[in-house]
């Protein structure tokens, strides 16, 4: 049976071969063909070569296309071909080659300052162990362990942190039954903020935060909790704690979500998450997440309302500025990859234009980004950058302007988006709080995307609502520069006690 079924793919994969020679795929001119075709005149030839000519082209272009990386595209970092040691060589010394300067070798540099782990005050230690000297080293006579004589106050500290074995802390709660004198049996009743869980704020904070933080699987919190807290737990009862968590973080997550349109300054982002996608809005102090089944502008109406007043980051989607009819900055680390993306297929292409403009705008990019980096740092005021980079946006809208009518279809394309999009480029020069990147959601949103490779996705709407709630608490506590652990602690013992929940708004 095997060898029958074998023996039928081989026939399949001749038959393939066969019916592609046949119709040309896998064509060959021979140098007799050449000879003839050469011999039936010039019409015939200069058709044929101008036919092989586009032909080449269009592959060269798809060659490019299909090499694209997240350098000079927007695909992701994980999308990259795997490379061979051989080929990362290969590009370490074009990158030394190109700025003159040697590839550095892995771990700290010559001169590099060293830091070791900070002592912390003996009084704050759990305990101290004494070491002292019982035999003189030079003339071998017993020492007196005495403060009063030859005790010095040299004293060297060695500090060891480590953790004791973890033993669940278990509370009873028992309701006891009395008689009453008429015979009545009198139960006491167990508050219903106890009877609501089996399970404590500490380790159902601490479930969830290695879920949405670690981005550890149901299973593997199953043996985490087996392992490392000596605590059996199914994984029903996991999923329960979780739609717990969810349920205590409503509050504060509405509260940021009420918030989202009266920011002035918002970025946003949004990549696939299993068959919906998630999205992100960045605040100067916190992170809203939400998934939903579509990328398009009903998306932004949904979570900012009709109409958005402030000043949207975010990459050229056409969502954004199908959506947004106000103050719009377009992210210029993906316009640097798109230059470069050109610049790639100009050079495989062999073409003037596409080389030329690329280069110009990357070179008129970076010198932008050179004066914007001295108005971060504090050297140069507001005022100051804006005259600074007038004359840059001139050039640059004049680069574009000429090449809208350029024969090469990636540079005209590229032109003439950027040429009707001008105002869209340039917000950050002119508005406080607006960055020339949308870096801070790709930040924000990167380890979503870890996660989403552990656990693939929703499969619910309860659980895309518990993604959104879990995340949107964890990368505003990351953001804000707090525990996140402790603030999930927080948000469950107020909700399990009926107590005001915490604000994730600072």
């Amino acid at each position: 049976m095997i060898k029958l079924i074998k023996s039928i793919v081989r026939l399949k994969r001749f038959g393939v071969i066969l019916y592609r020679k046949i119709s040309g795929s896998y064509y060959k001119m021979s140098k007799s063909q050449a000879e003839r075709l050469y011999d039936s005149g010039k019409e015939p030839t200069v058709r044929k070569l101008l036919e092989l000519d586009s032909e080449n082209s269009k592959l060269k272009e798809k060659i490019v296309q299909l090499e694209k990386n997240s350098k000079d595209s927007s695909k992701p970092p994980s999308s990259d071909a795997i490379r061979t040691k051989e080929q990362r060589r290969q590009s370490d010394d074009k990158s030394s080659d190109k700025n003159n300067k040697p590839t550095r070798k892995a771990g700290g540099q010559k001169g590099h300052k060293g830091v070791c782990r900070e002592l912390i005050p003996t009084e704050n230690v759990n305990e101290v162990v004494h070491y002292y000297s019982g035999q003189c080293k030079n003339c071998h006579k017993e020492l007196v362990q005495d403060e009063k004589t030859g005790r010095t106050d040299d004293l060297f500290r060695w500090q060891i942190f480590d953790i004791k074995e973890i033993e669940p802390y278990v509370i009873e709660y028992q309701s006891h039954s009395t008689i009453c004198e008429c015979g009545y049996h009198n139960t006491a009743e167990i508050p219903p903020e106890i009877l609501s869980s089996a399970f404590g704020e500490n380790l159902m904070s601490l479930i969830a935060y290695i879920t949405a933080v670690l981005h550890v699987s149901r299973r593997g919190i199953q043996e985490f909790c087996l392992t490392f807290l000596n605590l059996k737990i199914c994984l029903g009862s996991i999923q329960n704690i979780l739609e717990y968590t969810s349920s205590a973080l409503e509050t504060p997550v509405n509260e940021i979500k009420e918030s989202l349109p009266d920011q002035a300054v918002l970025n946003a982002d949004e990549t696939g998450w299993r068959d919906q996608w998630l999205w992100i809005f960045v605040a100067s102090s916190f992170m809203y997440f939400h998934v939903a089944k579509y990328r398009s502008s009903k998306v932004l109406e949904k979570v900012l309302g009709q109409f958005y007043k402030g000043i949207l980051c975010v990459d050229r989607w056409g969502a954004y500025t199908k959506y947004h009819k106000g103050l719009i900055q377009f992210c210029w680390a993906h316009l640097k990859r798109d230059f470069l993306g050109v610049l790639k297929i100009g050079i495989s292409l062999q073409s003037k234009d596409a080389i030329l403009f690329a280069k110009v705008m990357e070179r008129l990019r970076k010198r932008m980004m050179a004066i914007w980096y001295q108005y971060k740092e504090g050297k140069i005021s507001r005022e100051q950058l804006i005259e600074y980079c007038v004359p840059i946006i001139r050039v640059m809208k004049m680069c574009l302007a000429k090449y809208e009518k350029s024969e090469d279809k990636n540079a005209r394309k590229l032109a003439k988006s950027l040429s009707k999009h001008s105002d869209k480029l340039f917000t950050f020069i002119y508005h406080r709080g607006v960055e020339p990147t949308n870096n801070i959601s790709e930040r924000g949103i990167r380890p979503a995307v870890q996660w989403r490779k552990v656990c693939f996705g929703n499969r619910s709407e309860a659980g895309a609502i518990l993604t959104s709630r879990l995340l949107t608490a964890v990368r505003t506590c990351w953001l804000q520069e707090r525990n996140s652990l402790k603030f999930l602690a927080e948000a469950i013992r107020a909700y399990r006690y009926g107590n005001p929940a915490p604000s994730l708004i600072m």
